[in-house]
């Protein structure tokens, strides 16, 4: 029995000390590399956490059974443990670490400790959800500058498909599917269509208004306008891991978006635009709004074409989405490819 026992508090202690270390270098990546407060402000909540783990673990007496030297695991090694490709397999592997050492710590603590197996098996629940925000699709939408809105009546009579492509390989990390008028049967067949050439190409699909759509489609998810589903409601319908975006005109509301819970927003109307009327244009003093008070990626939208993107930019903007100028191109990929190269590198951004 004091063997048994002793392995066990054996296992728990190194189980402890590879959560904390994964858990550490996680959270110098969100912090370093992605400059992300929200995140790094996440995964140190996790090593407190796990500080308290440890705590209701005894750790005083697991360090007591420490053995380093006579431990046969510091020998083993795997090739894939000895190299990373690339910086983001760093913090992806950390996670996984993180992830298997709460599983070990969660079962064993079942052996006298439930309240501590309980505690570990929520972590772990938490760092699947973290997972998913850094290199899920939201990870994608960080980094990607310009949103194309495909409209079938703008591409000049253009199968929406070819055009959908075209925009992509110019620079396009997002497309949404916009089709106001369009019988619901014959968006559904567009939509997954669109969501398979996206898929093919690494760009997000996003439908606009239709959260039915987006579900049936499998879409990477919805932009809501004013008298569209409410978000909280959408979010329920298309699940956690879902993008929504939320169209807004003023920074009352553009805050109001962001304390919601919507992952971007739409920023504008900014110019004048063939597409909508709006009652006023929000111009470029908006945009500086939004990007001295919103954390969110916020889309400037409404007549962004490529002599105007510079100003928008000098705005504080750094993406912008797009319509008419692209779409109904005689080029597309030209005229995407133009529009991107005004507009700042997103780290990781797969440009086509």
């Amino acid at each position: 029995m004091p063997h048994r026992l002793n392995a066990i508090s054996r296992i728990l202690d190194a189980n402890l000390n590879r959560a904390r270390e994964a858990a550490r270098v996680a959270e110098e990546h969100a912090r370093f590399a992605l400059d992300s407060s929200d995140m790094a402000a996440r995964l140190k909540d996790i090593r407190h956490k796990l500080r308290d783990l440890a705590a209701a673990l005894a750790s005083d007496k697991l360090l007591a059974a420490r053995d380093t030297p006579g431990d046969i695991g510091t020998e083993l090694t795997a090739p894939g443990e000895t190299r990373r490709d690339a910086e983001p397999d760093v913090p992806r592997a950390a996670l996984k670490r993180l992830q298997e050492a709460l599983r070990v710590i969660e079962e064993y603590a079942k052996l006298g400790k439930p309240d501590a197996a309980a505690a570990a098996q929520a972590l772990r629940y938490d760092t699947y959800a973290i997972e998913s925000d850094l290199f899920g699709p939201r990870s994608r939408l960080r980094d990607a500058r310009l949103y194309v809105i495909v409209t079938t009546s703008l591409c000049k009579g253009r199968d929406p498909v070819d055009v959908t492509r075209a925009a992509v390989r110019g620079g396009s990390g997002i497309v949404q599917l916009r089709e106001k008028e369009m019988d619901g049967g014959e968006f559904l067949a567009l939509a997954r269509t669109l969501r398979a050439v996206c898929s093919e190409l690494g760009a997000l699909f996003i439908v606009n208004d239709r959260v039915d759509i987006a579900a049936a489609s499998d879409a990477d998810g919805v932009h809501l306008g004013e008298t569209d589903v409410p978000l909280a409601d959408a979010r329920r319908l298309l699940g956690a891991g879902a993008i929504i975006g939320v169209s807004t005109h003023a920074i009352e509301e553009a805050r109001q978006a962001e304390a919601d819970g919507a992952d971007y927003i739409g920023v504008g109307t900014i110019f004048a635009t063939q597409t909508k009327v709006p009652k006023r244009l929000a111009g470029l003093d908006y945009v500086r709004e939004v990007a001295s008070e919103i954390r969110i990626p916020g889309y400037p939208i409404g007549g962004m074409k490529a002599e105007v993107i510079p100003s928008v930019v000098e705005a504080g903007a750094d993406r912008v989405a797009v319509c008419t100028a692209i779409i109904s191109a005689d080029d597309v990929e030209a005229a995407a490819r133009e529009i991107r190269d005004l507009l700042p590198s997103g780290e990781g951004e797969d440009i086509r």
